[in-house]
């Protein structure tokens, strides 16, 4: 067996739980399983999109959170690859700011589908309510985005930047 050792262990993080939130250098496989969501993270912020996905690297369903890089690079890739449903994508980040932070989505040529359980699982995930956002159709047709996480705001007094999800925190341009 000439399986490398990085590819047999990955470190314990951030990324072990229900949200994938992707550090410099990490290289995941993903299919996405979902219907984008688009989020708006504060007034004034780029929105951002959300998935539910199997995350090959992990064996686990996950939400996916990324900026319109990401969300464009899929977009160049529907003509020539179909849905992103329909094909498995690997995404890399590289840089750990805001403003050093780049993103690279590839389409896999061998994709593997994912387990039934994968979809099950899926299913059950309300990524809008996840996300605080809504889907993308329905920003489509009616040109509104979702209302943004509200820190520090008469109304919600109780929320503060350590309430928001780190996915949902902008991280890439």
């Amino acid at each position: 067996m000439n399986t490398s050792i990085y590819q047999q262990h990955r470190p314990e993080g951030a990324s072990d739980g229900l949200y994938l939130k992707l550090k410099d250098g990490d290289n995941f496989k993903l299919r996405i399983l979902s219907e984008p969501v688009i989020t708006v993270y504060k007034e004034g912020d780029r929105p951002r999109y959300a998935w539910v996905v199997w995350n090959h690297d992990l064996k686990k369903t996950q939400i996916y959170a990324a900026g319109v890089s990401v969300y464009s690079q899929l977009v160049a890739l529907v003509e020539d690859w179909g849905e992103p449903t329909d094909f498995d994508v690997r995404i890399k980040r590289e840089g750990s700011g805001i403003q050093d932070t780049s993103y690279l989505v590839t389409p896999v040529k061998n994709s593997t589908a994912p387990p039934d359980t994968a979809f099950t699982e899926a299913e059950k995930i309300d990524l809008p309510q996840a996300t605080k956002g809504k889907w993308l159709k329905d920003f489509v047709d009616d040109h509104t985005l979702p209302e943004p996480f509200k820190v520090d705001d008469e109304e919600a007094p109780e929320l503060t930047e350590a309430d928001v999800p780190d996915f949902l925190k902008p991280d890439d341009k």
